[in-house]
């Protein structure tokens, strides 16, 4: 059966607060919005289907009864295999093991000519029997590991990791855009078992977005891990995605008819970025490799999306005759591939 606390990575101890933070982190990392594919799906589902057994008080207390009756079963397995081998070498006689040869004493020709050669009996054919004990072991062991498996379903070395944490801090960090395209060192407040609070630092590396997860351990608590669920501030005009760092630059009218060139900041030394005539508002250029360095050293893209400025002040009040004329222009309604409802495919 499954382990629904391993799944949202808690102890069977974890609060309702505890797991309900631990399926927010968890669900954000795993939507299929965010992280298309057949794994992720899955995965979303699991977390689900853990969510919904251990928020409610007496399906986990159900769950809680079915992995106590899977560790009893476990540990009967292991007994009634225990008292096997146990017996095997009980069965085994004294006798299995042959004497030591003692050394024959060196015998003279006159007596070896003498002496006729004793008499060997013949075997019991039951005391010809042997019973290999290291084998009895080795199959023991062998079906022991296979029930083990069989009942946690899990490997030897994820059990080994799941084993070294015991203890998850959740927290949600918010940072600013700058922070994140920099990165950044924050201090953060932790509550202990105790409920005493202790301050942590931690660092934030470049490129992190809103829903981005931070994870690591201390070498003070490395039976503990903390995890941030990062949330970047909102920018007038800077914003930072999956495909990288994208900047709104303004402008007018005549530049998106015309066309030309224009100068924009950038992370480093200010960029002449070509406007083609026509250009519509929202329309975006890629400059490869001016982006966010990121902790791997390699340089994400920097995306320009142009915005036109309609004027504004009491000058635009004698362009509003002029504006009309522009609407003659329009070889079309420009909303009519709109649907009725937003709902409409």
């Amino acid at each position: 059966m499954d382990n629904y606390y391993k799944i949202l990575g808690v102890t069977t101890a974890a609060t309702a607060t505890e797991i309900r933070r631990a399926y927010r982190i968890l669900a954000r990392r795993y939507h299929p919005d965010l992280n298309p594919g057949k794994a992720s799906e899955d995965t979303f589902k699991k977390i689900a289907q853990a969510y919904a057994i251990l928020s409610d008080a007496e399906q986990r207390q159900q769950h809680d009864a079915a992995l106590e009756s899977t560790k009893s079963s476990f540990a009967t397995a292991f007994d009634r295999a225990h008292r096997t081998y146990r017996k095997n070498q009980q069965r085994a006689p004294s006798s299995a093991q042959p004497p030591p040869i003692k050394p024959a004493p060196q015998a003279t020709p006159q007596a070896t000519q003498q002496k006729p050669p004793p008499h060997t009996p013949k075997a019991h054919p039951h005391k010809a029997k042997k019973i290999d004990l290291s084998s009895i072991a080795r199959s023991s062991r062998q079906k022991l590991r296979a029930l083990r498996r069989a009942i946690f379903n899990d490997s030897s070395k994820s059990a080994a990791t799941a084993n070294q944490i015991t203890q998850v801090s959740l927290l949600e960090l918010s940072i600013s855009i700058y922070d994140a395209i920099q990165g950044v060192r924050r201090t953060v407040e932790l509550t202990d078992a105790t409920g005493e609070p202790r301050k942590i630092s931690a660092h934030i590396p470049p490129g992190v977005r809103t829903g981005s997860v931070v994870r690591f351990r201390r070498k003070e608590f490395p039976t503990e891990e903390v995890i941030l669920m990062i949330r970047v501030a909102t920018h007038p005009w800077l914003s930072l995605s999956t495909k990288g760092l994208t900047m709104e630059i303004p402008i007018t009218i005549n530049e998106a008819l015309q066309g030309g060139k224009i100068q924009v900041p950038s992370l480093a030394e200010p960029l002449l970025v070509s406007i083609e005539p026509g250009t519509q508002s929202g329309s975006e250029v890629r400059l490869k490799g001016q982006g966010v360095t990121y902790r791997d050293g390699l340089r994400g893209d920097l995306f320009i999306r142009f915005m036109v400025k309609i004027p504004e002040g009491a000058q635009a009040e004698s362009l509003r005759e002029r504006c009309a004329e522009l609407d003659e222009y329009y070889t079309h309604p420009i909303r009519q591939n709109l649907p009725r409802s937003i709902l409409n495919e």
